[in-house]
């Protein structure tokens, strides 16, 4: 912690202090009843001119906006958005977190992350979207991905909220799964099958078999854990902690703890890593997601040491430093919940370091392709 101010330090002590629990699914109106009418929920900071969207954006905007019954085309969708009839908002500002591309509305329903020491203290995050290659997060605005979205809206999301029936604590979930190979964004599966055994075998047939197909459920809470985490730092005079941080397709913006209400922006840029079989020569989209918060809290690419599998096909694209904890030479400290005492978590972007990055899917930009690969986007120097 040497490198980090006294100020920062207490925003870091105030994130290790935090205990994350899983506690309610439900849907947004219900989980953020301060949500203005006709408004819906994207990744990242506010857009600078909502007549300049990225296509994946759009995509997914249309399919929220059809699910809300708000419009029946994209040109309606943006029409409405014009005129104002619509509202796009950055989920951030709501204590929402959104993955990729997906957008939130009202009815959609989301997990919801409570600090236990805090108990007013809460994040959400929408319900995971389902499996390649149609899933509404990867933009390419399919009619499968809406249909799916239409029956996590009715009937999957009421099943999975009932069958949740006591508060979950994440922080032994997060130590198993970084023992076992997860790297808690890009690589999963240690932590879903941890996620899955918290819901009965018993679930009805459409529930259980989202669950069981959805092999990135567990991000979505991952996602809203990170963010309550840092989040739980904000509001110290001075203090360098991320408290936020996500891309919107066009700028990466972060908020800082002395400052948690003003988004900083920088022009974002898309991730280095391998292609998909036959998407050498798509184009990636720049960073979108806010699943961004995961890597500002110090898992994901800091993290590219405990999942081997990613490691082997990332080498060859990224720093190597990215694989030795070097890669956590900007983050302040360890977290005692965590087996991994080199782990260490909160970024102040005011340490020295040689990486820094967010291991992110590649969204292909025209809209028409979702996901063509996975790579680390480069933090965007000033």
């Amino acid at each position: 912690m040497s490198h980090s101010s006294a100020a920062t330090q207490k925003s870091y002590k105030k994130l290790i202090a935090v205990v994350p629990m899983l506690t309610r699914i439900a849907r947004l109106k219900e989980l953020v009843p301060s949500l203005p009418d006709r408004t819906l929920l994207h990744a990242g900071p506010p857009f600078a001119d909502l007549s300049d969207l990225p296509a994946p954006m759009r995509n997914a905007i249309t399919a929220t906006a059809q699910l809300e019954g708000w419009a029946e085309s994209e040109s309606e969708m943006l029409t409405h958005l014009r005129s104002g009839q619509l509202q796009l908002r950055p989920a951030q500002d709501f204590g929402v977190v959104t993955p990729l591309a997906f957008i939130v509305g009202p009815s959609v329903f989301c997990v919801e992350v409570t600090d236990r020491t805090s108990p007013q203290n809460k994040r959400v995050s929408p319900l995971n979207d389902g499996p390649l290659p149609y899933a509404l997060r990867l933009g390419n605005g399919h009619p499968d991905g809406l249909a799916l979205l239409r029956r996590l809206t009715d009937p999957i999301g009421a099943t999975l909220a009932a069958a949740l029936t006591d508060a979950v604590p994440l922080l032994p979930i997060l130590d198993y799964a970084l023992r076992h190979g997860d790297d808690l964004h890009g690589q999963v599966a240690a932590t879903q099958a941890q996620i899955r055994d918290i819901f009965p075998e018993s679930l009805e047939d459409e529930a259980a078999s989202y669950l069981d197909k959805a092999n990135q459920f567990a991000l979505n809470i991952i996602m809203a854990s990170s963010a309550l985490m840092i989040g739980a730092g904000a509001g110290v005079a001075e203090s360098n902690m991320l408290v936020a941080c996500g891309g919107n397709g066009q700028n990466m913006g972060y908020k800082v703890a002395s400052d948690p209400e003003a988004w900083i922006t920088r022009p974002a840029l898309p991730p280095i890593g391998p292609k998909f079989n036959g998407q050498e020569f798509a184009s990636a989209l720049p960073a979108i997601g806010d699943s961004a918060v995961i890597d500002a809290l110090g898992f994901g690419a800091a993290c590219l040491r405990t999942t081997p599998s990613l490691a082997e096909s990332y080498r060859d694209h990224v720093h190597p430093d990215y694989f030795t904890p070097a890669a956590h030479a900007p983050f302040i400290g360890p977290h005692p919940a965590l087996s991994d005492q080199s782990v260490h978590v909160g970024l102040d972007l005011t340490r020295p370091r040689t990486c820094l990055g967010i291991n992110l899917g590649m969204v292909e930009s025209t809209g028409k392709a979702g996901l063509i690969g996975r790579g680390v986007s480069p933090w965007p120097e000033d």
